[in-house]
């Protein structure tokens, strides 16, 4: 009987937690926050409306609170931890192994001639690394394309705002599922089965993890202070969470940080988006440094 009564317990807090109402006013100041602290632009709409509500709801759940305005008041403390989680609640992290691939062939073209312009040291930055999909199809196409690059050492920095996913990355280890997209070719040469707790994951192999460094990084930021230039940066799928504003800002700090003539490679869907008097076109999505 007690037992039935506890699940009954479960079953009705969920319910409560169902019925929390988010005002416009509290939508407005986690809107508001999340675009300070990232950029990410949510004007008021019922998707995003749902959105925001959905997330945080779940945090509310994980900190047993009853109202949004609890948690505000706890965000509002400022506790790194709890910006953290918040960030990470609120950004989408969608990736997979060689998304948008016609981007990759176009790196493996190119890499042979940034090695015999640039030299030994060819500098790539993937801004916006998520779970560590990207970065890693960048390093394996940098494998291929090995014999062409003679003594030239690929070095690649994966950064992320979300602390969170940029763990999952710099472990490199991947369930079933999220290594959709990786042909078995790449899947068997670059990564290696594991059993974790009776479950079999795959392990990215020394030969592609210990040719990135991950660090976070928040595009935010009013400057971008690297010690180089890169030959390579790529920013996908990122600046469709921001407004013009904000994407002006990011273009122009992103260019700043590409020695002459390097590259730099933005989502498909952005490839409208973005004018700047120091980058030429060359296909979809993918600009060059005049």
């Amino acid at each position: 009987m007690s037992s039935v009564k506890k699940a009954n317990d479960v079953v009705g807090s969920l319910y409560d937690f169902e019925d929390i109402k988010l005002s416009d006013k509290m939508f407005e100041k986690f809107a508001t926050r999340m675009y300070e602290l990232a950029g990410v632009d949510l004007p008021l709409t019922p998707k995003n409306h749902a959105l925001i509500r959905n997330r945080i709801v779940k945090l509310l759940r994980r900190h047993s609170l009853k109202t949004y305005e609890e948690y505000w008041a706890i965000l509002e403390k400022g506790s790194h931890e709890m910006v953290q989680e918040f960030i990470s609640a609120l950004t989408t992290n969608m990736t997979s192994f060689y998304r948008e691939s016609n981007h990759f062939d176009f790196l493996q073209k190119v890499l042979p001639e940034l090695a015999k312009k640039f030299g030994n040291d060819i500098r790539i930055w993937c801004a916006a690394a998520s779970t560590g999909q990207e970065p890693y199809t960048i390093v394996m196409t940098a494998c291929e394309t090995q014999p062409e690059l003679g003594a030239a050492k690929v070095r690649l920095l994966a950064t992320d705002i979300d602390l969170q996913v940029l763990k999952k990355a710099s472990v490199g280890t991947y369930e079933e599922r999220e290594m959709q997209g990786l042909p078995p070719l790449q899947r068997s040469k670059y990564f290696e089965k594991v059993t974790a707790k009776g479950e079999e994951f795959w392990r990215a192999k020394d030969q592609i993890h210990g040719m990135i460094r991950f660090a976070q990084f928040n595009l935010m930021s009013p400057r971008y202070e690297f010690q180089n230039k890169f030959h390579v940066i790529f920013c996908r799928n990122v600046l469709i969470y921001f407004d013009e504003e904000t994407t002006k800002k990011v273009i122009d700090n992103l260019v700043s940080c590409l020695a002459p003539g390097a590259y730099l490679v933005l989502g498909h869907s952005e490839s409208g988006n973005v004018k700047h008097p120091n980058l030429k076109p060359l296909s979809r999505a993918v600009y060059q440094k005049i």
